[in-house]
């Protein structure tokens, strides 16, 4: 060997050797003693790597080092393909890959600022790698032992293993946002694979494309080479204009001679095809709560109870259209994804109805999986009313069916392409149910609440004759500050619901104006608050025991601000943010996103709940903002958590 050669770039050599191991093999764990070979290797080339570096500073060679050694690692997706994986797997293969796994972050997070890397190439095969090696072997909710994404739970010398990732991914991006791709969510047609493949790579090429199938388990090479000449050749928007998929993530879900598989393919600037694969086509683990295996009425009264929905209904038949009704597998996929929905969020589901439906132009039902809103309108009025409430969502055939096609969610942890829709709704739901919730609450406030008060008042008002002034002073001045309250509020109404008017759907250029109108409006009406109180205190404290019930009245009245701000808050939820995605720098992920900003947020919100990490590496602050509650945006701080 030339003497020239570093200690670092005889590591990398030997490094290169096994990689191209993989590549003339399977590269499958399929045998317990391969599985344990690979895992030393790849633990003694990191040590090795290291000590190199420690001896000779080879900058350069040891970033390119740091970019190969997880290309080379067995626990992915791929690697793991179609591999029975048993009980003891947990400890054979799950221990040792998160202690392997923890060293190298913990060396990305020692040596990288020190190495100075220029090369974004070299970042950008390193996030990628993190991506494809965040797994483990292990139980999943359902006590299956299986390859699954690592989550806050698992750790790393007593850290979790997601928050050293998101330090070490903060650190290759310098603090900043990383790779933006668009992320499709076109469901290809069904097809059948062909007997013969043909001369897929001559299409491919044809089309001005090229493909890295580097990460694609040998014996799914074709099946997925296939799949990329149908996207390149064959597949355009639909409104005819042609595809181009450079900067673009397409998850998908593959079919293969025996069964299917999920996977990205994710297309460079350069138009370089890299299919990244996610995992096998199970269902995701029930959860605990969801009855197993359980009936159609206990699946709908199950998903009520834990969400506190206002019901889970079917639509009913209505002249030539025909009866949508829920199935189990249906039941179970929503309960899987709606486990994923921010405990913060579940105030915004409370009263919301699930309509299991269809709609009535082909058109729509060919590419709308669901539909939310807070009024009668729409579906509602074709045909008899779904027998559950609004605020309501319809999830619809596409969301269940055809979606299957499309895939959702990060390696070890994908499922079907409808996950997406079933979220991306329940991202409305979060910025439209709340405006129903409080116009039902104020409707319920004019009830019994309204009524106490004028028994309350008359009662009153009659034991006033034989009063002393002290008496008739405290309630002339508790009937003004409620008048007073009253007139604000009724005031406050109409700024609310002009509000909500305004933002519900995109934020528009005069928003800094609608904001401060509604606050002059919420100011007005919380500010006859307290007066209106100390007023019942006042007058309580004079009136005989056992008739004290001036404040206990009072109070409920003077909920009437709370929930006349509900009116416009998801509005202004929009509001907050748009105007910290623009001071982020954050766009849409999608192009359907692009449309409104409630699309914007309803996608991100798909995202978020599916992808985490693949949000916080495209914008960090963004992912910290929507984990921390949508907070006031003057004076955030976001931190990495």
């Amino acid at each position: 060997m030339d003497a020239a050669v570093t200690p670092t770039r005889k590591v990398l050599i030997k490094l290169d050797e096994i990689r191209t191991s993989f590549n003339e093999t399977d590269g499958r764990l399929v045998d317990r003693p391969t599985r344990t070979k690979r895992l030393t290797d790849v633990d003694t080339l990191l040590l090795a790597g290291r000590t190199a570096y420690e001896q000779d500073k080879d900058a350069v060679g040891f970033a390119v080092f740091l970019a190969k050694w997880p290309e080379t690692c067995p626990v992915t997706s791929a690697q793991l393909a179609g591999v029975a994986l048993a009980a003891d797997d947990g400890a054979a293969l799950g221990d040792v890959w998160e202690r392997v796994f923890g060293a190298y972050l913990r060396l990305l997070e020692q040596k990288w600022a020190e190495l100075k890397v220029s090369d974004r190439r070299v970042r950008d095969r390193i996030l990628a790698s993190l991506r494809r090696c965040a797994v483990t072997v292990r139980p999943g909710a359902d006590g299956v032992v299986r390859l699954r994404a690592l989550t806050r739970q698992d750790q790393h010398q007593n850290e979790s293993f997601l928050l050293l990732l998101r330090r070490v991914v903060n650190l290759l991006l310098d603090n900043g946002n990383g790779p933006a791709p668009t992320m499709l969510r076109l469901v290809p047609p069904a097809e059948p694979l062909p007997r013969d493949f043909g001369d897929t790579g001559a299409a491919i090429r044809d089309a001005k494309y090229t493909t890295n199938l580097t990460f694609v388990p040998v014996h799914e090479r074709d099946a997925v080479q296939y799949m990329i000449m149908r996207v390149t050749t064959r597949i355009s928007w639909p409104d005819g204009q042609p595809l181009e998929l450079s900067g673009t993530v397409w998850p998908l879900t593959i079919p293969l001679r025996n069964g299917s598989a999920r996977y990205e393919l994710i297309t460079d600037d350069n138009r370089v095809v890299r299919a990244e694969r996610l995992g096998d086509v199970v269902d995701r683990p029930l959860p605990a709560w969801y009855p197993r295996p359980g009936s159609i009425k206990e699946g709908k009264d199950a998903l009520q109870g834990r969400f506190a929905l206002g019901g889970v209904g079917d639509r009913p038949p209505a002249d030539n259209r025909p009866a949508k009704a829920w199935n189990l597998a249906e039941l179970g996929q929503v309960a899987s994804a709606f486990e994923r929905i921010p405990a913060g969020d579940l105030e915004a589901l409370k009263g919301t109805s699930l309509i299991r439906d269809k709609p009535v132009d082909p058109i729509a039902a060919g590419r709308h999986g669901g539909e939310t809103h807070v009024s009668t309108g729409g579906l509602d009025l074709i045909g008899p009313k779904p027998a559950e409430p609004t605020p309501h969502v319809h999830y619809f055939d596409l969301a269940f069916d055809d979606m299957d096609r499309a895939a959702c969610g990060p390696p070890g942890d994908c499922g079907p392409g409808g996950d997406w829709t079933l979220l991306h709704e329940i991202g409305h739901v979060v910025t439209m149910c709340p405006h129903e919730q409080a116009s039902l609450a104020l409707a319920r406030l004019r009830d019994k609440p309204r009524q106490a008060y004028d028994l309350l008042d008359q009662r009153l008002r009659a034991s006033l004759a034989n009063a002393d002034n002290r008496l008739i002073q405290a309630f002339n001045t508790w009937t003004t500050a409620y008048g007073a309250y009253t007139d604000a509020n009724d005031d406050f109404v109409p700024v609310a619901n002009q509000t909500w008017a305004a933002l519900r759907e995109t934020v528009p250029a005069n928003v800094r104006d609608v904001i401060a109108t509604f606050a002059r409006a919420q100011a007005a009406a919380v500010a006859q608050a307290a007066p209106t109180l100390a007023a019942a205190r006042t007058l309580d404290a004079l009136l005989p025991e056992g008739q004290r019930d001036v404040v206990k009245v009072t109070t409920v009245l003077l909920l009437r601000h709370t929930y006349i701000a509900g009116l416009a808050a998801p509005g202004l939820l929009l509001a907050r943010f748009a105007a910290y995605a623009a001071q982020v720098g954050f766009q849409s992920c999608t192009p359907y996103g692009r449309t409104s900003t409630k699309e914007f947020f309803a996608e991100t919100y798909a995202l978020f709940t599916s992808d985490r990490e693949r949000l916080w590496e495209i914008n960090w602050r963004m992912c910290a903002w929507l984990e921390d509650g949508y907070p006031a945006v003057e004076g955030y701080d976001p931190r990495i958590r």
